[in-house]
């Protein structure tokens, strides 16, 4: 693997410590709702939809 999709890897993932982090994920705790799901909930799977997109990405570029 080249060490620029390494490093896009590894940014991906410190993002993500940091977003999941608790100071962060405090401010989604809350009573508001979107669709009827907290925006805790939607802001942790759509978080994550966005990781895996990502990385998706990055991981396909590389097979080119």
């Amino acid at each position: 693997m080249k060490k620029r999709h390494q490093q896009k890897l590894i940014i991906l993932a410190v993002v993500l410590f940091f977003l999941w982090n608790v100071p962060f994920v405090s401010v989604f705790d809350g009573n508001s709702q979107l669709f009827g799901f907290p925006m805790f909930y939607i802001f942790i799977f759509l978080s994550w939809l966005i990781a895996i997109v990502i990385s998706f990405i990055i991981l396909k570029k590389f097979y080119e």
